[in-house]
């Protein structure tokens, strides 16, 4: 399968403008093509053919893969290759584990240090998720506002250090493929309990909201592990 690199460039330039260096171009366009699948878990890229296809000189195109090798998005094959990182079933397992205990600490603290405006923001948002999902809309549309429901609950623990972590952990999701949300089983159960999250942050509950986030990805590992488990190909696409 070929890759569209023009089409996740437009992507990239669809969400950023032309505000990026030509570092942080490359760096998005390829986690675009890695999160669509276009260039899945171990597949070998070689430096001069994705500066021909991206139309990118080597230096800032050098920078990018040294900055994805560096955040555990590209790695050194056996060969000597440069390929995208194929994470194993343990590996997956471990990287929601690590995910839970931050994302549960994360509501916990929203729900005691979040601002009024900024659990008017989270409510917002979780109300245009479910006006997405009444629509029936992509899945990638529902996987950005999931996005943004999980970064405003970080940003609101005023927790710099969890923040960090948290967006570090967010780009190693694109190892995984494509979102849950193509799992249409999966969709309802998402915003049920993005709903408990969210009620639990509204009334300054930190039990309430750190028990439903650590609910939340703990289901969300297991759906995962069962795509991986079954190889049911056809339910992601």
């Amino acid at each position: 399968m070929s890759t569209d690199w023009a089409a996740h460039d437009l992507i990239v330039q669809d969400h950023y403008g032309n505000n990026l260096s030509a570092t942080a171009r490359i760096r998005h366009i390829l986690l675009a093509a890695i999160t669509a699948g276009d260039i899945g878990p171990g597949a070998r890229l070689k430096e001069i053919d994705l500066g021909q296809k991206l139309g990118v000189s080597r230096t800032p195109l050098r920078e990018a893969i040294a900055g994805l090798k560096a955040e555990g998005i590209l790695s050194i094959g056996g060969d000597g290759g440069l390929r995208v990182r194929r994470l194993g079933y343990q590996d997956i397992h471990a990287l929601y584990q690590f995910r839970a205990e931050l994302e549960s600490m994360a509501a916990a603290l929203a729900a005691t240090q979040a601002s009024p405006a900024e659990r008017e923001f989270i409510a917002e948002i979780r109300a245009r998720e479910t006006s997405l999902v009444i629509a029936d809309s992509d899945p990638a549309a529902l996987a950005k506002i999931n996005g943004q429901f999980h970064q405003s609950i970080a940003l609101a623990s005023h927790n710099s250090f969890l923040i960090e972590t948290l967006q570090r952990l967010s780009t190693l999701m694109v190892l995984l493929g494509p979102t849950a949300y193509s799992l249409s089983a999966r969709v309802r159960e998402i915003g049920t309990e993005h709903d408990a999250i969210n009620a639990a942050i509204q009334t300054h509950d930190p039990v309430a909201a750190k028990l439903a986030a650590g609910t939340h990805l703990q289901n969300a590992v297991k759906a995962r592990l069962q795509i991986i488990a079954t190889g049911h190909k056809e339910n992601i696409d």
